[in-house]
């Protein structure tokens, strides 16, 4: 019987998917889960969430991951799960798996993001930078690249 109620227990504390569709897959793909995360971190790095700047991370969102502007809510709160917390931890040990070619997609797309409200800020520059540095690319040259 103490199997039986330990099993009860950790049933109670199991959570089942929460997301569907392509939210679903991108909470069960930890390296897609630790792109979005760095590019929601580039919205939020000069601390001042701007709408040009949120509309440029959810059409990354919507072409990269599938996600559906009507998601956007539900993708928010993936990024506030406890899931996503231990993915924070490990971001750059994840996207060090990307091959070259996608780790310069994603600092392209941070870029995008960083530009969308026409001023890329102190906090966005030292992101940026220093995202590039941890992935392993250069960014001084790559900085001119067009806005979203």
């Amino acid at each position: 019987m103490p199997g039986s109620l330990f099993a009860s227990i950790a049933q109670m504390f199991e959570r089942k998917p929460e997301w569907t569709g392509a939210l679903g897959q991108l909470a069960s793909n930890p390296v897609a889960l630790a792109e979005v995360l760095v590019l929601f971190r580039m919205v939020l790095a000069d601390g001042i969430v701007q709408p040009s700047q949120l509309t440029a991370f959810e059409r990354i969102c919507e072409r990269q991951f599938g996600i559906s502007p009507r998601d956007m809510p539900e993708l928010h709160a993936l990024l506030e799960s406890p899931r996503v917390r231990l993915i924070s931890a490990e971001t750059f040990t994840l996207l060090g798996q990307l091959d070259t070619e996608a780790r310069t997609a994603l600092l392209d797309h941070m870029m995008r993001i960083a530009q969308a409200d026409s001023n890329v800020g102190a906090g966005e520059d030292r992101l940026l930078r220093r995202t590039a540095s941890l992935l392993g690319l250069e960014s001084g040259a790559r900085l001119g690249t067009e806005k979203e």
